[in-house]
């Protein structure tokens, strides 16, 4: 298999006959914090929509052999985020999420103002919850 390096200078010689120096970077810590954040995100409404599936249609109760897991999950979260973040987080996951009545919307306060902001998306909850951190 080519380097994509190549394949990619080589493909943009045979539009330009020019020279091309191709430099990779790497993203910074905070976009592979929110790409981690968001993956997390999607896998655990993932689960909980294959357990709810698994217990109606199946008649299977996964929660006690997906407890640990979800506490471990959780104890991880612990130490990356505050206990209002926490609380966000959760809310979204086990609360609104399943609601399908829900706007896709939250009220927020800071200071003394309240903020009616999305949060309907693992994107949009990292930006409610990376303006509580700030």
């Amino acid at each position: 298999m080519k380097e994509p390096k190549k394949v990619l200078r080589a493909t943009l010689y045979s539009i330009h006959k020019l020279g091309y120096r191709i430099k990779t970077i790497t993203p910074d810590k905070v976009t592979m914090t929110k790409l981690a954040f968001i993956r997390i995100m999607r896998h655990l409404k993932d689960i909980e929509d294959r357990r709810d599936f698994m217990s109606a249609e199946i008649g299977m109760d996964m929660t006690t052999y997906e407890d640990k897991f979800f506490s471990v999950i959780e104890d991880l979260l612990k130490l990356v985020f505050n206990k209002e973040q926490l609380g966000l987080i959760q809310m979204y996951l086990f609360q609104l999420h399943p609601d399908k009545d829900w706007d896709g919307t939250i009220t927020i306060q800071k200071g003394k103002q309240e903020k009616v902001v999305a949060f309907k998306t693992p994107e949009q909850v990292w930006d409610v919850i990376s303006e509580i951190a700030s």
